[in-house]
């Protein structure tokens, strides 16, 4: 059954559907709230709150857009109004690459140097432009899906993911 087929059931009565949704979506939409806020405990009580408030709302959801970028946007803004809240901005996280055991210290100490680089370097992107290439990267989101998350167009987030590559590639340089 797709994801269309479940919100029938559920607006059917079947509550039970709405389980299979969110054990579809649970684990990567909890990885994505915790690149941003980058606390595990944190990400999955915000990933229940998006949940409860997409439990709430999925009468109302007219699916004019998939049921993953209305959940990804529902995330979004429980996450935004959490860190507003807290008074954090947002950030988020670059996944480090699993270690080479046969790599020398030497190498371990350059790869974990320039992770770093690259997590400050993707740190002073503007917000859409990190949340962009998150979403793209990440979470395998296409331009269409990414725009109705984030709110625009697919344009212009294919222009953030752009924007922010060519950034990145300028402040990284050629670096491994």
């Amino acid at each position: 059954m797709d994801d269309a087929d479940l919100i029938r059931e559920f607006r059917n009565g079947n509550r039970e559907a709405f389980s299979a949704l969110a054990l579809k979506y649970s684990r990567p939409l909890t990885l994505f709230i915790l690149k941003i806020v980058r606390d595990e405990e944190e990400a999955k009580d915000l990933s229940q709150a998006s949940f409860l408030k997409a439990y709430q709302g999925l009468p109302r959801f007219f699916m004019d857009s998939s049921f993953k970028t209305w959940l990804y946007s529902i995330a979004l803004n429980t996450v935004k109004d959490h860190l507003r809240k807290k008074k954090l901005r947002l950030v988020t996280e670059i996944t480090d690459q699993f270690e080479d055991p046969t790599d020398s210290p030497a190498e371990q100490l350059e790869r974990a140097q320039y992770l770093k680089k690259m997590r400050e370097a993707v740190d002073r992107l503007p917000e859409k432009q990190r949340l962009t290439l998150q979403l793209r990267i990440y979470d395998g989101m296409d331009y269409k899906e990414i725009a109705e998350a984030l709110g625009g167009t697919a344009g212009a987030a294919r222009g953030n993911f752009f924007q922010a590559a060519k950034t990145l590639r300028e402040k990284l340089g050629s670096e491994p």
